[in-house]
């Protein structure tokens, strides 16, 4: 218990402490007494009696106005933990402790229930744990963890939520300790049964209905989480956290858009009132003038009743001169006369920029015209690659940016125009101009004023410049991606796409990771792609129509398992093949029959079993296994010249082979290495470079070997063994990316020399299984270098020496 606390505790403080995890002001596991020290969270009273602050301590307040708050702050709090590879395991309200916030911190983590405790007292821990955990402890060290987690946070919830627990809910809440308790003692739990109580309340019932569309996706997430299947459960907590915060944005989206409808209804009604009163005014005005007019009419004819009165001669205008008129100043007729030419001359000005503008427009119109007639289809076709018509766009800009070269009025234009080039220069694949050309285009753009949507379009184009040159194993790769960093965080958010930007920054963090791997930093690689990982699932989310958002999800997951199993984490890479293997079935129902996808899936199916099996889980690699060879034997005839379909069926044949011999089927065992092996025979004969085939081949009669040994064939074991020795020593260091890596290249060639010694050891060849020992020996010494604290590496330099020893 304490390596797994120390184990656990160190991962958690690697990269900066969680959020939502307490802190740690000192720990000590390894010493006689082991401790850790962290802050206070709670009141002391006057006689020094400490109050913690936990949700024990205010479980009646629940449910209450912060319950969905508490449930929102602890799922982001574990899916802190998942993120750093950390399953608590150990979730109860004791360990829940509440911050000013209403937030949550949690503590004791990998306690109690946990591998390695010898005696273990009733808590009410137990009263949250999924069946399995009650059942076998020992899966928190095969990564099982995270769904006891996920399991225990949806207790939690349904209890917080209404009461009562989701299951056994009458005996639970008799043992469980009531609010401001902390313990019930005297009481005996047989986790078996508690388990055995728990299974068979298949289905949950909520006890009222909900109110609201996001009450019901909420009550979905938390039934997902109680589900008996572990399997049907979410992953890990951060794919809980993560559709939760897609629920708030999608509940804050609808709750802008009703009270923009509320506004709209406001304003339509003050408009009615507006029309309304106008209108009765305008009433009024009409009555007013009709009475004035009937008012007038009368006096007018009162008027005409009264005798006329004589008015006053009138007296005529007198006669005046004609006005003089100066004589024209000559200075202001010359400067009238210079306006008007000048302003004929900006009119003239403005009328050739707007022609220049319309040919330029014209010309465009009339390439891609031309390119999207070219295969008689609606569509364009692809621009990379197309070296013509790259050609031709290239050339046209060029000639745009010397015509207008010396014209001020154009700058913007020219701008754009040297951003084209500069992608141009990408889709041809040229990175050294595609460099100079984007670094003018920048130079350019920022002597105009700031446009949020060319800005997103240059680091964009940053981020391809990046890509071009880690395909190409530039050196400078690594600098690219820093700037093309800085470029996308520069980016407006507010002004452009959050979905495109965030995007773009996951698939730079995913090609990013992959240069750091490549350089030894595969913690970092692993903690970046996870970074991406999260953003991607977001916008899936969000999306989840958009296969291409999936297919850079598996993408990522794929490339996280090929990394953490060089870091020798096999656990923690079936898990993330697993959900790698999710996102690949999700795409498959848009497009069941597409082959490349197929394979992805079976490839994950395949590397999951065998993680299995090296971890001893022989069930779950039996069942992994079938459903990869059912999609293989699909592929397979589909496609049976297809190299990678057919070695990853001939691997998946020899597994069962193995996990047939290990059940006593000796017969079928067999007859399983004879059909993987002459399914790749024939390929190999065809492309004997394959390391790929090679490699599995040579597997395949290592095994089929060690068969023949276990009837008492020795001299035909040893014969298959060394062959398989020879085949594994013709494969290169260098390896090509479709073959095996390195590292496993060393492990084969160190196990397979530790067995073929030991079965010359057995046929009383002393002299070559020495040697076998021996460079076997050399093989675990290099995989020792490269990782020194590996038990797997270190046991097996053991077990070769003590063979050499032995022979002496």
């Amino acid at each position: 218990p304490r390596r797994l606390l120390e184990k656990m505790t160190g991962r958690l403080s690697a990269g900066g402490w969680p959020n939502g995890v307490m802190p740690l002001i000192a720990f000590e596991f390894t010493g006689e007494c082991a401790f850790w020290l962290s802050p206070l969270v709670g009141e002391v009273d006057s006689d020094g009696v400490i109050t913690p602050r936990n949700l024990q301590q205010r479980l009646d307040e629940h449910p209450g106005l912060d319950t969905c708050k508490v449930i929102k702050s602890l799922a982001a709090a574990l899916s802190q933990m998942h993120e750093r590879r950390v399953a608590h395991g150990n979730l109860k309200p004791g360990n829940i402790f509440l911050a000013e916030d209403s937030g949550v911190i949690l503590s004791d983590w990998t306690m109690g229930n946990m591998p390695g405790v010898a005696s273990f007292v009733f808590t009410d821990a137990i009263l949250y744990q999924a069946p399995e955990q009650l059942t076998d402890v020992a899966g928190y060290l095969e990564e099982k963890g995270y769904r006891w987690d996920v399991f225990a946070f949806g207790v939690l919830s349904y209890r917080l939520l209404t009461g009562k627990f989701p299951r056994s809910d009458e005996t639970f809440r008799m043992v469980a300790p009531a609010a401001k308790e902390h313990r019930k003692d005297g009481i005996q739990a047989d986790l078996s049964k508690v388990a055995k109580n728990l299974t068979r309340q298949e289905e949950i019932t909520w006890p009222h209905q909900t109110v609201s569309p996001m009450e019901t996706d909420f009550r979905q997430w938390i039934d997902r989480c109680l589900s008996l299947d572990p399997d049907q459960r979410p992953a890990t907590m951060m794919e809980v956290a993560s559709a939760f915060t897609m629920m708030e944005e999608r509940a804050e989206h609808a709750a802008d858009h009703a009270s923009l409808m509320d506004q709209r209804r406001r304003a339509e009604h003050r408009a009615w009132r507006a029309t309304f009163f106008a209108g009765s005014a305008v009433a009024a005005a009409l009555l007013i003038a009709a009475l004035w007019h009937q008012s007038h009419s009368q006096m007018l004819q009162k008027i005409a009743a009264v005798p006329p009165v004589l008015a006053p001669p009138v007296l005529a205008p007198p006669v005046l001169a004609p006005p003089v008129v100066a004589a024209p100043d000559p200075e202001i007729a010359i400067a009238a006369k210079k306006e008007a030419q000048v302003l004929e001359a900006k009119r003239i000005n403005d009328s050739d920029q707007i022609k220049a503008e319309l040919e330029t427009s014209r010309l465009v119109g009339d390439r891609l015209f031309s390119w999207a007639m070219e295969k008689g289809n609606r569509r364009l076709p692809p621009l990379d690659g197309e070296n013509s018509r790259l050609q031709q766009l290239e050339q046209f800009f060029t000639d745009f940016l010397t015509r207008h070269e010396a014209d001020p009025t154009m700058a913007t234009e020219r701008a754009r125009a040297r951003l084209k080039l500069a992608e141009i220069s990408l889709s041809a694949e040229d990175a050294a101009l595609a460099r100079q050309r984007l670094a003018e285009a920048k130079t350019a753009w920022d002597a105009l004023p700031n446009d949020s949507e060319i800005t997103f379009r240059l680091a964009s184009d940053s981020l391809s410049l990046a890509l071009l040159l880690q395909s190409k194993g530039d050196p400078d790769a690594g600098l690219s991606f820093i700037a093309a960093r800085k470029a996308l965080t520069d980016v407006p958010q507010a002004e452009v796409s959050a979905d495109r930007l965030g995007q773009l920054l996951a698939i730079l963090d995913f090609h990013e990771a992959q240069l750091l791997a490549a350089k030894g930093n595969e913690s970092e690689a692993v903690e970046q792609l996870m970074r991406a990982t999260q953003s991607l699932n977001r916008i899936a989310d969000q999306r989840a129509d958009s296969a291409i958002l999936r297919s850079e999800l598996a993408n990522c997951y794929l490339s996280s398992a090929s990394i953490l199993e060089g870091m020798g984490s096999l656990g923690d890479a079936r898990e993330v093949r697993s959900l790698a293997a999710e996102e690949l079935v999700k795409l498959l129902k848009t497009n069941p029959q597409d082959f490349n996808m197929r394979l992805d899936l079976a490839g994950c199916y395949s590397a999951m079993a065998e993680s299995s099996v090296l971890a001893g889980d022989l069930l779950n690699a039996d069942s992994t296994s079938a459903e990869a060879l059912k999609i293989l034997d699909q592929l397979v005839n589909e496609q049976p010249d297809n190299p990678v379909a057919v070695s990853r069926k001939a691997a998946q044949l020899g597994l069962r082979a193995g996990i047939q011999r290990d059940r006593g089927q000796s017969a079928e065992a067999l007859k399983g290495y004879d059909d993987a092996i002459r399914s790749l025979l024939g390929l190999h004969a065809a492309d004997p470079e394959n390391s790929l085939i090679s490699f599995r081949l040579a597997l395949l009669w290592w095994q089929q070997g060690r068969m023949l040994g276990i009837s008492g064939k020795r001299a035909e074991e040893v014969a298959l063994i060394e062959k398989a020795a020879e085949m594994l020593k013709t494969l290169p260091s260098n390896l090509s990316s479709n073959g095996p890596s390195s590292e496993q290249l060393k492990s084969s060639n160190a196990y397979l020399l530790g067995d073929l010694g030991h079965a010359l050891q057995l046929a009383k060849e002393k002299e070559a299984a020495a040697k076998s020992f021996t460079e076997a020996s050399s093989f675990w010494e290099s995989l020792l270098k490269s990782r020194p604290k590996s038990e797997e590496y270190s046991e097996g330099l053991s077990w070769c020496r003590q063979r050499l020893a032995d022979l002496k």
